[in-house]
């Protein structure tokens, strides 16, 4: 009788350990056959973590925003304005064999509610304005995000950002979630917000400006680089006494085939905050996974200097080599990813099983493979192909991983 459960085969993994079959991870699941009402993209993050629905909700509500202490301090309640239940949520991981989902562990409170006076959303909230009508955002019929940021200056920060990582609301469903999860056997990992800076910056100033500051305001940037590292660093070790093992680091840093960054940046701005975060999460018996689109070889030596434990989603479209990578630092890093988005979308079947077979036998057959897609199953993602990924990864994921191509 097989007993490897999933808590144990994703902890073999980050442990270099061989586990039974390859696990699987993919943070959600949009294929429109399979999940008739979920819309990534139409509900992105449009300030901060909030989608333009909970933004026009509390915008038009003035006396719902009254309710918010107590919203986001009940994990019943939160759990209906998030999207329901760990079970409802994960009910395609389970169906398909998933070890590995993503979740959050409360609401990040680092910000002032006077953000949900000042923004509205127009359009069938598909826009969002300020209060002089600027564009802060806007998702195009075909889904694509265009994010202006909503702060313009300096001092909007302290207007609009105000960090209280001693609120129960940050880590308010982590008890409750591992609890369902440890029923259902599927593995959190939790969005840890703000531990690694500059993709929380480009949504909160825009690109353009948040270039600007990083040249001509650097002791600005030291200072709210440090405000964001002390949240969380003390959020993300409530997490893990709260009983979460794995937290999740967003950190969308590349474009294609090029940082958007340069090293020397990153290392004047962000790795030693990245880096005492990993640190103090380790102590505190944790592991990170850290997310980053776009190309990210010119990074990766700096990102395992920094001290993470797996790397998501190494994107081939953007330019990685995930061969070169696992030769190069499989024995540093458990590899999350990376069937290819644009295989899922527009391949076939064929395609898509042969690409997966490539993964188990360059990638998997010694370890340290976590099989993903390489950002996360889309609603533009062609059934058959999602269903030959599955298919492929259950015909030759078991361990030992040795079938001929």
């Amino acid at each position: 009788m097989n007993d490897w459960t999933s808590f144990k085969r994703i902890e073999a993994v980050f442990n270099k350990e061989i586990p039974d079959r390859v696990p699987k991870y993919e943070g959600s699941i949009e294929i429109k056959d399979l999940n008739p009402t979920a819309d990534g993209q139409r509900s992105g993050s449009a300030i901060l973590f909030f989608s333009p629905e909970i933004i026009a909700s509390f915008h038009g509500n003035p006396a719902f925003l009254s309710s918010l202490e107590s919203l986001i301090t009940d994990p019943r309640s939160l759990r209906r304005f998030t999207g329901g239940s760990v079970k409802k949520r994960t009910r395609l991981h389970k169906q398909f064999n998933y070890d590995m989902f993503l979740t959050e562990p409360g609401v990040p409170m680092v910000f002032n509610k006077i953000l949900f006076k000042d923004f509205h959303c127009e359009e069938n909230n598909r826009v969002v304005r300020d209060s002089n009508e600027r564009l802060i955002w806007r998702t195009s019929p075909d889904g694509a995000h265009t994010r202006h940021g909503f702060m313009q200056n300096i001092e909007d920060w302290d207007k609009y950002m105000d960090f209280n990582a001693d609120h129960p609301a940050n880590w308010t469903l982590v008890q409750s979630t591992m609890k369902e999860c440890r029923k259902l056997d599927i593995v959190p990992v939790f969005l840890a917000y703000g531990c690694a800076f500059f993709e929380e910056l480009c949504g909160i100033f825009g690109f353009e400006m948040l270039f600007r500051l990083l040249i001509k305001h650097k002791d600005f940037i030291h200072k709210i680089v440090q405000q964001m590292s002390d949240f969380s660093i003390k959020v993300g070790e409530r997490i893990i006494e709260e009983g979460g093992e794995y937290l999740y680091m967003t950190n969308d840093i590349g474009l294609k085939e090029k940082s958007m960054i340069s090293p020397k940046m990153f290392n004047e701005f962000f790795k030693q905050g990245i880096k005492k975060f990993c640190e103090k999460i380790h102590k505190a018996g944790g592991k990170i996974l850290m997310h980053s689109c776009g190309y990210v070889m010119e990074m990766l030596p700096h990102f395992i200097e920094c001290g993470i434990d797996a790397l998501h989603p190494i994107e081939q479209a953007a330019g990685n080599d995930i061969v070169e990578i696992k030769e190069k630092y499989g024995n540093d890093l458990v590899i999350v990813g990376n069937v290819p988005i644009p295989l899922l979308t527009q391949g076939t079947p064929q395609e898509t099983r042969h690409y997966v077979k490539f993964l188990l036998k360059n990638i998997s057959k010694n370890g340290g493979h976590i099989i993903s897609s390489s950002h996360s199953i889309t609603q533009w993602c062609k059934l058959e192909n999602f269903l030959a990924y599955h298919d492929a990864l259950a015909d030759h994921g078991t361990y030992p991983i040795d079938f001929l191509m």
